[in-house]
């Protein structure tokens, strides 16, 4: 039998077509490759733009003016008498005495004094309701801030406001002054806080949320 030879076209016209095949494939795969690469691309920059477009700012130096200070700014100031609450062991309930003509008195508020003079501010906001003399405790400015809620000074030696005055937290009110309760420092303040009509420490005012006390 004779064995039959390929024509000499033949295997030239096979390798050219597993070339063109590989060929078609490499390229296939190279554009489908570059393709994902450029989506990749895209998701990046899309989620620094975004992350530029909204940052999160956090200003942490905001001050707001609808919270609950002390009637004081200055650093001097001390506290001579503290509030009297029949909680307290006798001790302290003796330090939170007032003597005066021969009588203990129970202190309904906390009593500071300073060797300076100093400003004292409202400690929430509120109307000025009433602004009056004390023959033991000189001149008073009462504080309605709610229904429920009121705050006095006592001892104030200048009136920064006048009665039905609009005011807010921290804003000066006047300034120390004398009382015939503090025998040693001419710069005091007797503070009292009333919430339904009862005193409360003032210590324990000032940690309060206002929203309890409506």
């Amino acid at each position: 039998m004779k064995k039959r030879k390929l024509k000499g076209f033949v295997l030239p016209t096979v390798y050219v077509l597993v070339i063109g095949i590989l060929f078609i494939s490499i390229s296939f795969l190279g554009s489908a490759l570059q393709n994902q690469i450029n989506y990749e691309d895209d998701l990046s920059v899309s989620a620094l733009e975004d992350e530029e477009v909204t940052p999160v700012i956090k200003n942490e130096e905001e001050v707001t003016t609808d919270q609950i200070v002390k009637p004081f700014t200055s650093s001097s100031v001390s506290v001579s008498k503290s509030y009297y609450s029949k909680d307290d062991d006798e001790a302290t309930q003796q330090n939170s005495l007032v003597y005066y003509e021969k009588t203990y008195l129970q202190n309904s508020g906390i009593l500071y004094s300073a060797t300076e003079a100093f400003d004292i501010v409202s400690a929430y906001n509120g109307t000025v309701s009433n602004i009056r003399e004390d023959e033991m405790l000189g001149t008073v400015i009462e504080i309605t801030h709610n229904p429920n809620l009121k705050t006095v000074y006592y001892s104030l030696s200048e009136v920064s406001v006048a009665k039905d005055d609009v005011v807010t937290s921290g804003q000066i009110i006047g300034k120390s002054g004398d009382n015939i309760l503090e025998d040693t420092n001419e710069n005091c303040l007797l503070f009292e806080v009333y919430y339904n009509g009862n005193t409360i420490d003032p210590e324990e005012f000032y940690t309060m949320n206002i929203k309890d006390l409506q």
